[in-house]
């Protein structure tokens, strides 16, 4: 199971090259453009995980016997200028997130391993929309407490953030939607996060 946001939605998305470097298991993609963590992006419910998590869950369930996985990959919409002064709500939304996963009543299976990834860079604001601005001094400040909080919780963890940054303009022309190339480093860290 993923959970994303525009990223994993795209038709060229980590969580489609995650499919093709993983060719006989199945994904169920919950990955919606706008996607947040815990916040009401835009002022809409469905952008909000914590919101829908729970419909996620009974929905992935009823497609399926097993889910071995759970892959997290949300925080560049919570980490958007209009967001910036509630940055503190952001660990503990994940947090609770996680919780609720694990508090879910797996059908004849223990809760499944989850991985949560970190978010991806941002470009620099020069490229970037307003609504944007700032977000990859935000999403830096995020990383380590994401890392602190999966070793916490007893998640799988992987950082995107550092592998990606130090060529983020190659993998992105506006600074938030990744190239296919980008995509498939994602997915290589993945499935090495379950190596």
């Amino acid at each position: 199971m993923t959970i994303g946001d525009s990223n994993g939605a795209s038709p060229h998305g980590w969580v489609k090259q995650l499919q093709n470097k993983l060719p006989d298991d199945s994904l169920y993609n919950y990955s919606v453009p706008g996607n947040t963590i815990g916040f009401d992006n835009l002022g809409n419910e469905r952008l909000n995980t914590l919101k829908n998590i729970d419909r996620y869950l009974v929905d992935v369930s009823n497609k399926t016997a097993k889910i071995d996985h759970i892959v997290i990959l949300l925080g560049t919409n919570d980490c958007k200028a209009v967001f910036g002064g509630r940055q503190n709500e952001v660990i503990e939304n994940m947090r609770m997130l996680v919780n609720k996963v694990r508090a879910y009543p797996f059908p004849g299976q223990p809760a499944p391993d989850i991985l949560i990834v970190s978010p991806p860079p941002y470009g620099p604001d020069s490229i970037l929309a307003a609504k944007y601005h700032g977000g990859d001094q935000r999403v830096e400040r995020l990383v380590p407490l994401y890392k602190q909080l999966a070793g916490e919780l007893e998640c799988r963890y992987v950082n995107i953030y550092h592998t990606l940054k130090p060529r983020f303009s190659e993998y992105s022309k506006d600074g938030v939607h990744l190239s296919p190339a980008g995509q498939e480093i994602i997915a290589t860290l993945i499935v090495k996060a379950f190596e």
